[in-house]
């Protein structure tokens, strides 16, 4: 017969164990627990912003599949962290610069033309689709063919429009940009030697960068001035905007912003071809990029402004079309809404 006092020793010493691997397992979940606090507090998630349509979608509405992507360009210098900017729109400053302008010029409106008003000379459209005015003179100057146009004072020209409507917007001429044109009926480029007008791109400035539309090529404001240094055409966003910093994100390098591209998150501005117009963007065999630069991008559902690659590239699509694009990708860490 068994010992009962033997036994119950046993049960004793039974209970006590699994007493004590409770405490150790316990004691364990609570060095884990512990451990990952101070790992967390220490690697802080890295916060990424909302990557919205436009980060996807190419200029015409596509989007990219990226088979082979490559950097051969020269390395750029970027900081650290960037700002991130909340953006303010004053739609009212830009529809009292239009009312102003109506006043002005005597401009009436036209009834078979909606958002169209026509004067003597003069004449003020508004685009809703591309959110921007046209204010031009409804029979161009030639200007004068045999008189040099100086660039400071067609850029004068061009800031005084601004001036004369106390509008305190911070826009700044982009002179690498400005485009020397002929005066055809056409225009066309020509050298800077033999132009008659001047079109000068202006945008806002954050941090030394400039400030673009979502994925627009185009900058958002520009005046054209003939060498008579009267201005031919103005067009202005149909609201202006102002700047203050929301916060800072680390950048990424140029390598993870070719992981962002090879998984679809950029955006093709512009794609040419001597071959044909007509273009497909919808899957990419190679892509040579050979140029960086960085520019600030507005985006208009989070009304935020934020830092994106610029790439100038080499493409080749699948039918082996060779395509000269240009690329924007996020410089900062981004996710794409769930």
């Amino acid at each position: 017969m068994p010992n009962p006092t033997a036994q119950t020793i046993n049960e004793k010493d039974h209970k006590a164990k699994n007493k004590k691997f409770i405490f150790l397992v316990i004691v364990v979940c609570l060095i884990l627990l512990i451990v990952s606090i101070i790992f967390s507090i220490l690697t802080p998630i890295k916060e990424k912003i909302v990557a919205n349509n436009f980060t996807f979608n190419n200029y015409n509405d596509t989007q990219t599949t990226f088979k082979k992507v490559s950097y051969s360009g020269e390395k750029i210098i970027i900081p650290e962290k960037f700002n991130i900017y909340q953006a303010q729109n004053n739609a009212g400053l830009a529809e009292e610069l239009a009312n102003r302008l109506i006043n002005d010029y005597q401009l009436s409106v036209n009834e078979k033309i909606p958002n169209y008003w026509v004067g003597e000379k003069n004449a003020l459209a508004k685009n809703d689709y591309e959110h921007n005015y046209l204010f031009t003179e409804a029979a161009n100057q030639n200007g004068n063919s045999e008189l040099k146009i100086i660039v400071d004072e067609a850029i004068n020209v061009c800031l005084n429009f601004y001036k004369k409507y106390n509008i305190s917007a911070k826009l700044l001429p982009q002179k690498n940009d400005i485009l020397y044109l002929n005066s055809n009926l056409e225009q066309i480029l020509v050298a800077k030697k033999d132009a008659t007008f001047l079109q000068i791109p202006l945008t806002y400035e954050l941090d030394g960068y400039q400030v673009f539309y979502e994925n627009k090529k185009d900058y958002p404001f520009f005046c054209r001035v003939d060498n008579m240094y009267t201005m031919q055409r103005a067009v202005f966003r149909d609201f202006f905007q102002e700047f203050s910093i929301l916060k800072e994100l680390p950048s990424i390098s140029i390598d993870q912003a070719i992981k962002k591209i090879k998984n679809g998150e950029a955006s093709i501005i512009d794609a040419k071809s001597k071959v044909t117009p007509s273009i497909d963007l919808n899957w990419i065999k190679e892509a040579d990029l050979y140029s960086a630069s960085i520019d600030y991008r507005f985006d208009e559902q989070l009304k935020i402004v934020y830092p994106f690659y610029k790439f100038n590239a080499k493409l080749t699509n699948t039918a082996g079309l060779n395509i000269e694009a240009i690329i924007i990708t996020p410089a900062v860490e981004t996710a794409k809404e769930k």
